[in-house]
């Protein structure tokens, strides 16, 4: 445990955190955003664990507690303890502080938000149709009606290895392709998946891969993968009717939801990246929560009500039987 953590806790911890790094999602207790160590602004591979106050970058291999991160974004010593303790702690008496005219904190500039990219339809057009018996097994194992799949416009997708996934359209309100979702089906691990690009995107060659990170692999192109993994509502609200929201944990429980007529919706990322922006699309609407039946989805669930009650009608949450506990697939 870092000093931070120790006697500030994980709540003024998280405050200082979104202060140096530009978030851009939150999955639990961890904060990914853009490094604010080598000024990334378009790969989102810095993190920050604020309940464990240990983070780092993925992108240029810096490792940190709160202490150092803060240290390094005031282009002080990593280790400067005095120098954090002279801002953020509240407790000292009789030392420097108290002597001396507190400076106030001033959180690096927000950097800009990267720019929205979109996935070409041709892309999209090109994946094949959901064969007729994959279509029948999803409607038996897990209650998806081949006309929510046909509205949703459901394709299939093959990894380079060869094994399929079912790829989901994520448009916004205007219809624009901003992601596919590429579920697979008893995947232990990243079960549903945002979608990449297959070939670099400025010249069609060939990716190569050093430490986990993708470049183009011809000579003098400085193409590199498109970040296509912003959280957005599934289906928009544009799409959605009049009545309660049934809010639930992801895309294949938001599709089942919809085949059994239900007015669903989901986020496209974890159950902790419910944003603000997502309440206000629901402001005057009556909301039923139902994420997974685990201490994620409870967590998850909480944390979203308690930002839905501010703008929404009426917010309320499932509380599962014991017996889900196990959970499906």
């Amino acid at each position: 445990m870092g000093w931070a953590l120790e006697h500030l806790g994980p709540s003024r911890c998280r405050e200082i955190a979104e202060g140096l790094i530009r978030v851009e999602k939150v999955y639990g207790s961890k904060l990914h955003g853009f490094c604010p160590v080598h000024g990334d602004q378009k790969s989102a591979s810095a993190f920050y664990n604020f309940e464990r106050d240990s983070g780092g970058c993925q992108s240029c291999g810096e490792k940190w507690d709160l202490v150092k991160l803060w240290c390094l974004c005031q282009g002080l010593s990593g280790d400067d303890i005095k120098a954090f303790r002279a801002e953020f702690d509240e407790d000292r008496v009789g030392s420097e502080r108290t002597n001396k005219t507190k400076r106030a904190y001033q959180p690096k500039p927000e950097t800009p938000a990267a720019p929205e990219v979109f996935i070409d339809e041709a892309v999209y057009e090109a994946l094949p149709l959901l064969p007729d018996e994959l279509q029948a097994d999803l409607t038996q194992a897990r209650g998806w009606s081949p006309a929510v799949m046909e509205r949703l416009g459901l394709r299939l997708f093959s990894d380079p290895k060869g094994r399929g996934r079912i790829a989901i359209p994520i448009r916004d309100h205007e219809g624009h392709l901003g992601n596919i979702r590429l579920y697979q089906r008893g995947a232990s691990q990243f079960k549903v998946i945002s979608w990449y690009d297959q070939v670099c995107p400025v010249c069609g060659s060939a990716w190569k891969i050093t430490n986990k990170k993708k470049s183009c692999q011809a000579e003098g192109c400085s193409g590199a993968p498109r970040d296509f993994g912003r959280t957005r509502l599934f289906p928009a609200p544009s799409q959605w009717r009049s009545g309660v929201v049934w809010l639930c944990e992801g895309e294949p429980d938001t599709i089942c939801a919809l085949s059994m007529g239900l007015n669903a919706v989901t986020q496209t990322a974890g159950c902790g990246t419910w944003s603000e922006e997502f309440s206000a699309a629901l402001a005057g609407r009556d909301v039923v929560l139902c994420y997974d039946a685990d201490q994620a989805g409870h967590k998850g669930a909480l944390k979203t009500a308690d930002s839905l009650v501010k703008v929404a009608k009426s917010v309320r949450v499932v509380v599962w039987p014991e017996m889900m506990q196990a959970g499906v697939e």
